[in-house]
């Protein structure tokens, strides 16, 4: 059974959003033909739009919008029941500053490969992490590839639970959760990546107290063995849940909506449960014929041919 087709445009939370609509909104509505086109607004802001069009059954919905958007979409739909998210086909079009600026100056032809995998709505279920923690209530998040708390008390203790191994740590720290390699983009999704086993990376980089170094080559000694020039956090481990908790409320969340700092966070995974619009195929970006076809000059013979 075809799904109609619902386009929502996040135009109210960056400006370019409205220049890049003008410049190839009649073109995408063309190829899209959506059965109901909506855009955000003060007063209908992007969750409230989604939340009322996601309950009325089988559907298709496309969102366009800044990385930020995406991401609060994305929130919402997984914030729904399964039984309401199994019925839809969602598409997530991520538009970044760089993004915009180059779409603003393309032609309306090279929008076309990036809309047939919207129209073809290829769908598959995806895995999706999912964090638990308690700030003023007990709040559900979730993420889709990284996601950062920071430990931000220098006596602070913590404990970090990974399947069935614990670390202590003690002192500041920032942890970073991984799961997917890719951004949460239906354009740059590959399917074999999505099929591999589900597992959290988990990555700790200790604060660096620098009362001790007491001259230059010390401190880049100092630096070289915690191996800040040569590599990123250090991966502790990997499991298929991850808890963190500390000895009172000493961790943040990097969420701008999440203010207080937290005591603890349970980390998981909810298999298959983002019905998510991804390539069939790759994407074939149409190329200038001189790129294609290799620059030579003719020989000798040739050009003795061609004037007898």
């Amino acid at each position: 059974m075809k799904k109609p087709t619902f386009l929502i445009l996040d135009n109210y939370s960056h400006p370019g959003i409205s220049l890049f609509w003008k410049r190839h909104g009649l073109s995408i509505m063309e190829q899209l033909v959506p059965n109901e086109f909506l855009y955000t607004t003060a007063n209908n802001q992007l969750e409230k739009l989604i939340e009322r069009e996601i309950w009325s059954g089988w559907k298709k919905i496309i969102l366009i919008g800044t990385p930020s958007s995406i991401r609060r979409g994305f929130n919402t739909i997984m914030n729904t029941s399964l039984e309401c998210r199994s019925t839809l086909s969602v598409g997530f079009w991520p538009l970044n500053l760089r993004e915009l600026l180059n779409y603003i100056r393309q032609s309306q032809s090279n929008l076309r490969p990036i809309l047939q995998v919207f129209k073809a709505g290829h769908t598959t279920l995806v895995d999706v992490p999912k964090i638990r923690f308690l700030s003023s209530k007990k709040e559900i998040r979730y993420f889709w590839n990284i996601f950062v708390i920071n430990c931000t008390q220098n006596s602070a203790k913590t404990s970090i639970f990974i399947d069935k191994h614990n670390f202590e740590m003690n002192g500041k720290f920032t942890t970073r959760i991984v799961f997917h390699d890719e951004n949460l983009n239906s354009l740059t999704m590959n399917p074999s990546r999505l099929s591999r086993t589900p597992l959290l990376k988990v990555y700790i980089k200790r604060d660096v107290n620098l009362t001790s170094i007491i001259n230059f080559n010390k401190f880049r000694n100092f630096l070289i063995k915690k191996n800040f020039f040569t590599g990123d956090k250090r991966l502790l481990s990997t499991g298929k849940q991850v808890e963190i908790s500390g000895n009172w409320a000493n961790l943040s969340l990097e969420l701008p909506e999440i203010k207080d700092t937290i005591e603890s966070a349970y980390f998981e995974i909810e298999k298959k449960s983002l019905p998510m619009i991804i390539p069939a195929k790759p994407i074939h970006i149409n190329e200038n014929i001189r790129n294609i076809l290799p620059a030579f000059r003719p020989s000798t013979v040739i050009a003795n041919n061609c004037d007898n």
